[in-house]
């Protein structure tokens, strides 16, 4: 009988119901997203999550998507947070939405109000739109190409993650750069509001570095803003020209009080840092235990 031998250094791993033999650790790793892979084959690619007492489901095809629906990017008790905080009868936009992580919720709080998702990568965008039409009613949310900024331009995105990765929806590491890729139309909030759009009452902003830039392009339409959830990225933010610290001056001088909520809770760069931006009279803002 053939032996089978077994690296001196393993571990037992229980996957479902049963329990796997001792394997060496690679192929423990291997089995594993193995049998992810086929549970979420089993579930049609999709995933179903909870936050605040609020469901949702994903699709799931790429691993930028499996990481967002799985843990959230470390942001699970910032978004409960903002859900929290929300009445029912807000126009929120979700600035740099992604694949929808924010906006699949907020659609649901949603009672009266809307949710606009501001998505300029044409993956992203598609699948924004395909998750939203799974989980949300149609009359409590809609979706734009427009990268938010401080100029009406042509301008594209570049990528800064592993390049064969681009254009794969749940990426979120793009950012506007003459030398880019993706052709994209950039818009003043300002202009938006004064062709239609419905002018917000709750921001939230995660667009790589540009959060500033965002913020100036809304003008005076910025008043109106009762709250703000933004990540703020410390050293990106140096390709617009600024450093982050002059976000949190921008928002004070438009009479906001600033609250630093942390850094993620999963393993992402120092780079990143949440705050609570709210107005005296309009509350307290929203709170997260980070």
């Amino acid at each position: 009988m053939p032996r089978i031998l077994i690296p001196p250094r393993t571990q037992s791993v229980r996957m479902g119901p049963a329990l796997v033999y001792s394997l060496a650790p690679d192929v423990t790793a291997q089995l594993q997203r193995a049998y992810r892979q086929l549970t979420y084959l089993r579930n049609r690619w999709r995933y179903r999550t909870s936050i605040g007492g609020i469901d949702a489901e994903f699709a799931m095809t790429t691993p930028y998507e499996i990481t967002r629906s799985t843990t959230f990017l470390g942001e699970e008790a910032v978004l409960e947070a903002f859900l929290d905080h929300l009445d029912g009868d807000e126009v929120v936009w979700d600035i740099g939405a992604t694949v929808g992580t924010y906006s699949c919720f907020t659609a649901q709080k949603l009672s009266s109000g809307v949710v606009v998702g501001f998505e300029p990568e044409p993956a992203n965008e598609s699948r924004l739109r395909e998750n939203l039409q799974r989980n949300a009613s149609a009359a409590t949310w809609q979706t734009s190409r427009f990268a938010l900024s401080n100029v009406n331009e042509r301008s594209s995105l570049a990528f800064d993650d592993t390049p064969s990765r681009r254009g794969q929806p749940g990426a979120g590491h793009y950012y506007l750069s003459d030398t880019g890729s993706i052709p994209v139309d950039c818009r003043r909030g300002a202009d938006l509001i004064r062709r239609g759009y419905p002018a917000p009452d709750v921001l939230k902003i995660d667009v790589q570095g540009a959060e500033k830039h965002v913020l100036e392009g809304l003008g005076d339409a910025l008043s109106d803003v009762e709250w703000i959830v933004a990540e703020v990225h410390l050293e990106k933010s140096h390709r617009y020209g600024y450093a982050a610290s002059a976000v949190r001056s921008f928002l004070e001088d438009a009479n906001f009080t600033v609250t630093d909520a942390g850094n993620p809770s999963v393993s992402r760069s120092s780079d990143v840092r949440h705050v609570f931006a709210h107005r005296e009279g309009n509350g307290d803002g929203p709170t997260a235990g980070t």
